[in-house]
């Protein structure tokens, strides 16, 4: 549904026909999308691994992990071990550590780490220790694409085939902290929505104090972009922030962009601006974006000359300025705000867990099917007991007052099991690789040009000059290095997540040969091919 009265402020609402309307514009109006996006949980082996323990499997397991760790450390041109434990699961191993303990990392690239602690302290009456030996957390990309339900089944599998190569056994498997969230499209002006006059009035919780953190936008208005209630270490702790700014800021996580896309929470003028920020990693570049759009899409041409020279840098603005021209030119992005609990074993221990299910055929795991299953009735008890957000006004006293609209419509969100349908999932992941391909290759472009500058000092020499100035510097130990760096690169990469090649045009009529040899690098396999003085299929036989 396209909101009509609001775009048609825009000039490039007004310029287009109803087709190409539809096709930027349209996206679902006050949309909810939920999902379990932080997801720890913790294994208790039936071994003691307590520091005096006699346990041969133990005592094996340390050894081994001692023999690895310290061949990790000597070794420093590597920075990880590719392990495989039991037929086909392979873990990396990297040096990390987390409360002191858990000094083992075991990593499966983009989708889960495994922390392991060899020695576990005993409990306060001397007995076997209730310290869990194994933690693993699952990443919010796997989460995302794969469902929740389908992330602990394939993680526990490893976790699984881990104890049985060791020989341990598993007591039980709990959760440990996991994060509840909602991403929506629902609000039109956060700045008025979370300001401090209205936000006071609206919460009802429990928690001292709330923080909230603000950034100028232009020099008369503010930008609220995260609100915080309680500390991270607290057994609940709640944040409100805009997702898309973060998205953009950080760089890595642009598959969010079409996971909104499908679901309706941004149309396509929203994704190409956003795309244009994230590849500059720039949240300050919106308005450029919106710019650039116009100068692409748009039809005025004095406008568009203006654009054209805001983007090259012929001319500048106030941020104010600016502002308005782009407001007039292109409407406003739907910004993404995300709500967030966390929420850890301290607190989440003390739920009456209600059998929905019988999970007896789940045997160690059962304790997290069983919280799964009772996962909408935790959601209901935290969006309502521990922080929700009523009417500014009504009943003075604020708890008794009636839910606002937009915390009556993310508690109405339906609770689906977000994941990528199969068809869509090539998708996304190949839209992610364009766009991360595309930022690592102007990040590429930018150092190629500053290290001509450092080697060749200030110069107008063309672009295509300095790529090959740079290559040419290469030597053999940079070229080894490279190598090195290629192979632990791979390993560190989910092939899952990366299989195939993509589609793009080369310039296939560029080649690199060496002159002191003849050897000639194609553009296709990089590999060296023995110079024999034929140029058939290049279009410059210079």
């Amino acid at each position: 549904m396209i909101q009509t009265r609001e775009l048609s402020k825009s000039s490039i609402f007004n310029e287009m026909n109803e087709h190409d309307r539809n096709y930027w514009f349209d996206f679902k109006q006050k949309k909810f999308l939920h999902n379990i996006d932080t997801f720890y949980y913790s294994v208790k082996f039936v071994n003691d691994f307590t520091a005096d323990s006699l346990d041969m499997k133990v005592m094996e397991f340390r050894k081994y992990f001692d023999d690895v760790n310290r061949k990790l450390s000597k070794n420093v041109n590597v920075d990880f071990l590719r392990l495989e434990f039991g037929s086909g699961f392979f873990l990396n191993l990297r040096p990390f550590s987390f409360a002191k303990m858990y000094n083992v990392c075991l990593e499966y690239p983009e989708w889960f780490d495994i922390f392991l602690a060899p020695v576990v302290p005993k409990s306060s009456d001397s007995a076997v220790s209730v310290t869990c030996e194994l933690v693993v957390q699952i990443r919010s990309y796997m989460l995302w694409m794969y469902g929740v339900n389908e992330s602990f089944e394939r993680s526990y599998e490893y976790v699984q085939a881990l104890t049985e190569h060791f020989g341990l056994q598993i007591a039980y498997a709990q959760e440990n902290r996991i994060d509840y969230c909602w991403h929506s499209n629902y609000l039109s002006n956060p700045e008025r929505f979370f300001s401090l006059e209205n936000f006071y009035k609206m919460r009802v919780d429990r928690f001292n104090d709330a923080v909230t953190h603000t950034e100028k936008k232009g020099s008369q208005d503010y930008e609220i972009d995260y609100v915080a209630l309680g500390k991270r270490t607290d057994k609940v702790f709640v944040r409100i922030y805009m997702k898309s700014k973060e998205v953009v800021e950080m760089g890595y996580k642009g598959w969010f962009f079409y996971f909104w896309l499908f679901n309706g929470l941004i149309n396509r003028y929203d994704l190409h601006i956003y795309e244009e920020c994230y590849k500059r990693r720039s949240w300050q570049y919106l308005n450029m974006a919106r710019a650039s759009f116009y100068l692409e899409h748009g039809s005025n041409e004095s406008a568009k000359s203006v654009c054209r020279r805001l983007l090259s840098g012929e001319q500048t603005m106030e941020k104010d300025t600016l502002q308005k021209f782009v407001d007039s030119l292109t409407p406003k992005v739907n910004l993404i705000m995300n709500v967030e609990y966390q929420t850890r074993r301290r607190h989440s221990k003390s739920y009456v867990l209600l059998p929905l299910r019988d999970n007896k055929s789940k045997l160690t795991a059962k304790r997290i099917y069983d919280y799964l299953d009772n996962r909408k009735l935790i959601m209901d008890y935290l969006t309502n007991y521990v922080f929700r957000m009523v009417e500014p006004e009504g009943d003075v006293n604020k708890s008794r007052r009636e839910m606002c609209g937009f915390w009556k419509s993310l508690r109405s969100c339906k609770l689906v099991d977000a994941h990528i349908p199969p068809k869509q999932l090539k998708l996304v992941r190949e839209y992610s690789r364009h766009l991360n391909a595309d930022l690592v290759k102007r990040r590429a472009i930018n150092s190629i040009v500053t290290l001509g500058f450092y080697n060749k000092g200030m110069n107008e020499d063309d672009i295509m000059q300095d790529v090959v100035d740079a290559l040419c510097t290469l030597n053999d130990n940079d070229v080894e290095k490279a190598l090195r760096y290629k192979t632990k690169k791979a390993q560190q990469l989910n092939t899952d997540e990366l299989p195939g090649s993509l589609t793009y045009t080369a310039r296939s009529e560029l080649t690199i040969i060496d002159k002191t040899t003849g050897e000639v690098y194609s553009h296709n396999s990089m590999s060296k091919n023995e110079f024999q003085g034929d140029f058939t299929n290049e279009k410059d036989n210079g």
